[in-house]
């Protein structure tokens, strides 16, 4: 209907409209899990409209940002899954065999071409056209669908939707679907599991914690979190009346990625002692060498 509220040209294509669209599904109780399958979800959903002849194009533009999505959170095991209609039984979906046949050959020609590793399931279609699902394997090995990709030439034709080719004829155009996220709720279960709290260095809620030997570099730790702020870090301070052996062992065991340990000699020299979860003793360093090999880390994950 968006779509609609203006006349279109060939020049104008393609068109890309996104939301964050909450949808509701009565799934039934015994179905229920977790984050995982729920009757409310938020899905990042997008609607391109485009000609033909920028169909693969625009799907392969798509293949792309899922793949850039899926490299950044670490997600390395997965499968494309190319789903078509049920040859047997096509009473259940809408639309012409040309159509059908035009959507089915991109999918399958743009996947080829980004060498996607695929698989081809007969009778997964939506009901008014194929897609590709990115079936993400999680930490336990179970499968689950993020990514979607589908290809539709069906529901412009009942919409009606129009734009004026370089000949002065009204056409039809093509719509693609897409999520590469999927269900958020669903994408973040998968995420927790599949990091078990690892997570990547950018996306961590808390980057770093400083750790004070003794009550007497509490100032100090909390001058070296205010800097870190304001160098666009996240973090916190541990001020409890603990042993240093016991803060260190807590903050391994809440899987924090970089703990900062401050006494005397940090204090008085304005470093810190930096240790790295899960490899150990870092050295002393000054808080500038600290900030710039933490971002160069999270610049080398875009």
């Amino acid at each position: 209907e968006i779509y609609k509220t203006e006349p279109r040209s060939y020049r104008d294509l393609p068109v890309r409209y996104a939301e964050f669209g909450t949808v509701y599904r009565y799934e039934q109780s015994g179905e229920l899990h977790g984050l995982t399958r729920v009757r409310g979800f938020t899905q990042d959903d997008a609607h391109i409209f485009c000609r033909p002849d920028q169909v693969k194009e625009e799907f392969k533009k798509v293949i792309d940002l899922v793949l850039y999505v899926f490299k950044n959170l670490g997600f390395e095991d997965y499968t494309a899954q190319i789903s078509l209609r049920d040859p047997e039984n096509k009473t259940k979906y809408i639309g012409s065999d040309e159509n059908w046949a035009l959507a089915e050959s991109a999918i399958q020609e743009a996947a080829a071409e980004k060498g996607l590793p695929t698989v081809t399931e007969y009778g997964e279609a939506a009901f008014y056209g194929p897609k590709l699902d990115f079936m993400v394997r999680d930490a336990l090995g179970r499968r689950w669908q993020l990514g979607t990709i589908q290809v539709d030439y069906n529901l412009p034709e009942r919409f009606d939707l129009e734009y004026v080719a370089p000949d002065n004829t009204k056409q039809r155009p093509v719509m693609l679907h897409r999520a590469p996220f999927g269900s958020l709720e669903r994408f973040v279960a998968v995420l927790i599991e599949h990091c078990a709290g690892n997570f990547p260095l950018w996306l961590t809620p808390e980057q770093f914690i400083v750790l004070p030997i003794s009550d007497k570099y509490i100032d100090y730790a909390n001058e070296v979190k205010a800097q870190l702020e304001q160098r666009d870090l996240r973090g916190t301070v541990d001020a409890r009346d603990e042993r240093i052996g016991r803060k260190i062992r807590d903050a391994e065991m809440a899987k924090l990625p970089y703990l900062l340990v401050v006494g005397e000699k940090e204090a008085q020299d304005k470093i810190i002692s930096v240790r790295k979860h899960g490899e150990g003793d870092l050295g002393s360093m000054p808080l500038d060498a600290f900030v710039k090999s933490v971002q160069s880390q999270i610049v080398e994950a875009y």
